[in-house]
């Protein structure tokens, strides 16, 4: 049986490390309490199968600002097929290349990827922008869930300017204009909004079509306002995720354990609200 279902992970192959990430990679492991360590895709997957857990596995595609490879969707269907058991794939979307943006979401949907992972500060994009709205209609069209990396990140971080990247492309009320226009796209508001977590609060509670991904957002951290919320009125909209290999979903189930909330929130946040929201059928 599915004990947790990891939504927010990058998949730590050469493919991504030593690519479209390698500009950060230094600055990243300098960051961290714990080493970067490359894995193929059988480690991967054993990795989370010696958890009994599945990994939600996302592409990076950060072509127009960097010029790098991405790790894109052949890349990521590439990984599904190797463990479909454990491993369940987002598109990588790069809203600025246009008309082949909305290719690569049909592109996605035709590999049977469950979604898109988009981040707006990495990719230098602003998500309610007109210009990119093709790219959400297209999503809808295929019932393809659009997750948003949102508010602070490492990358950049401690460095002068930030490496040119821009906080503000990740507030979450930009997403809420997406969510707004398309109210049949099912959206993720992943980091849980760092910077602007209360707002992403009240986006969730406002809109039935945007759930929260708490990764990166440390358990013990959790104020009453997100227990309640938790619990309550988001019961059925929150999903862990560890962004895996930068965070430890070993450490992050552990303090979530430490907080002794209800058997059946847990049940929700760490297994069923994914497998309801990514549609998969029999993980259960």
């Amino acid at each position: 049986m599915i004990r947790f279902v990891d939504a927010h992970v990058h998949p730590p192959v050469p493919a991504f490390l030593n690519g479209p990430v390698a500009p950060y990679r230094d600055q990243l492991a300098s960051s961290l309490e714990h080493p970067i360590i490359e894995m193929d895709p059988a480690s991967l997957a054993g990795f989370y199968r010696e958890r009994a857990g599945m990994a939600v596995l996302l592409g990076w595609d950060t072509e127009s600002a960097t010029r790098l490879r991405p790790l894109g969707n052949e890349d990521i269907a590439g990984l599904v097929a190797s463990a479909p058991d454990v491993f369940v794939g987002m598109g990588a979307v790069d809203p600025r290349k246009g008309a082949q943006a909305v290719a690569e979401v049909h592109a996605a949907a035709r590999l049977g990827l469950k979604g898109i992972s988009l981040h707006p500060v990495a990719q230098g994009f602003d998500p309610a922008d007109r210009a990119n709205f093709p790219v959400w209609e297209t999503a809808a069209g295929h019932d393809l869930v659009c997750l948003f990396h949102t508010g602070s990140t490492r990358l950049g971080a401690g460095s002068a300017g930030g490496a040119g990247l821009r906080l503000g492309r990740g507030r979450p009320l930009a997403v809420d204009v997406i969510a707004a226009e398309y109210p049949e796209l099912q959206i993720v508001i992943a980091h849980s909004g760092a910077l602007w977590r209360e707002e992403v609060l009240h986006i969730a509670a406002h809109k039935a079509n945007v759930a929260i991904c708490l990764s990166d957002q440390p358990p013990q951290q959790l104020d009453a306002e997100w227990r309640d919320a938790i619990t309550s009125t988001l019961a059925t909209r929150v999903v862990f995720g560890s962004d895996f290999p930068f965070g430890s979903p070993d450490r992050w189930l552990d303090a979530w354990a430490a907080l002794g909330l209800p058997e059946d929130a847990t049940r929700r946040v760490l297994r069923d609200n994914a497998i309801e929201l990514l549609g998969l059928d029999g993980a259960a």
